[in-house]
């Protein structure tokens, strides 16, 4: 079965050429031992990914970027979820990449934005609080002018690659409802990082905390609660993106299992309530790519009023096929799929954290009921 998603060539292309890749550097038995590591990933890796200009994708030439658009960042980021790949990309190429490409003005916005296009310094974005879940794209942290800086104070919450960043992007309350968009050394002071484990392991998260962290204004006063929001819901489609294909790999491999595995004489894939229960899993994951390409392509066209339900519908589909997708695969691989040696079981931990990262089923729910007005 397959989606009616139809792509040129080129993006055929681009998506042969990230599966071929990712699934070179990046087998099971590698992702694991990375798992093992401080940071969840080497910067060989990311310097090459860099280098094939991925980082920089969906930015457009004149800003160091490949000229593509964010239909063709879902491509690889849906490759990436087939191989559990936990390098910093969602937190530094997405996030902190489009909101110093949309929120960013000035010289030094455009050095940082540079800087992370090329992989020589790694960012992560610090907004609406746990995994940029919040309903307030400033969350807990207020900014108060300090000299001719500001002073950033606050619970930035669990942050992706929180500890690894080379760089915070913070936003921050500025007062008078406004929020700003503030460069913040992890290194100075005032700044306190702390690696907090969750169920998944192939990812590193962070709680973020500040105490009159010193933070340099990149929007130059420009900056909007409703920019912040749009990065977060770039970001949101993105994250579903991956979701979805961590979902089809996790079909994937169920599908071959049932092929292999005997039963009464024969392979289990031939018993019809198998292959109902597979169907049903195909045609969701389908239609959450749908969703996904959906809202990509209207992020594309710059049809800002489209993109928060669009990225809400596909944020909710892909995190809710995701889930149930992985949890499937365990129970139809029989015991084998209930231990820890076997990659279902990752999967599904990758699903449950991606699930509630920028924005949980529920919080997507409640904004396309908003946007309906229903």
């Amino acid at each position: 079965m397959t989606t009616s998603v139809v792509l040129s060539s080129e993006q055929d292309e681009i998506r042969a050429v990230a599966r071929s890749f990712l699934g070179a550097r990046f087998p099971s038995e590698r992702v694991r031992e990375l798992t093992k590591s401080e940071d969840g990933f080497e910067q060989a890796d990311w310097t090459e990914i860099a280098e094939l200009g991925w980082a920089g994708i969906a930015l457009p030439e004149e800003r160091g970027g490949a000229g593509y658009t964010v239909v063709e960042r879902c491509l690889l980021l849906e490759e990436m979820g087939r191989v559990l790949f936990g390098g910093p990309y969602l937190s530094s190429a997405v996030l902190a990449a489009d909101a110093l490409a949309l929120a960013g003005t000035g010289a030094e916005a455009e050095e940082l934005l540079a800087a992370v296009v090329a992989g020589s310094t790694r960012a992560a974005l610090v907004a609406a609080g746990d995994l940029a879940s919040g309903a307030d794209v400033a969350g807990a942290i207020a900014a108060t002018a300090d000299g001719d800086g500001h002073a950033l104070s606050g619970d930035g919450g669990l942050v992706f690659d929180g500890a690894s960043a080379e760089l915070l992007l913070v936003a921050a309350a500025c007062g008078n409802g406004e929020v700003g968009l503030f460069a913040v050394d992890p290194g100075a002071g005032g700044v306190d990082r702390k690696p907090v484990a969750t169920i998944d392991e192939t990812r590193r998260t962070a709680v973020v905390e500040f105490e009159r962290a010193a933070g340099r204004r990149l929007d130059a006063g420009a900056t909007t609660a409703d920019t912040i929001s749009h990065v977060l819901d770039r970001g949101a489609v993105s994250l579903a993106a991956e979701l979805v294909g961590g979902a089809r790999q996790a079909i994937d491999m169920t599908v071959a299992y049932m092929h292999e595995r005997e039963q009464f004489g024969g392979p289990i894939g031939r018993f019809q309530a198998l292959k109902h229960r597979l169907a049903d899993l195909h045609v969701r994951i389908d239609a959450a790519r749908e969703s996904v390409y959906a809202a990509a392509d209207a992020i594309a066209a710059g049809d800002r009023g489209q993109v928060r339900m669009a990225a809400a519908a596909a944020k909710h589909a892909a995190a809710t096929g995701y889930v149930l997708s992985a949890a499937e695969a365990i129970q139809l691989h029989g015991g084998i799929g209930f231990t820890e040696e076997h990659d279902v079981g990752l999967h599904y931990k990758r699903a449950l954290v991606g699930a509630e990262a920028l924005g949980a089923p529920a919080d997507q729910l409640e904004r396309i009921a908003v946007g309906l007005d229903v």
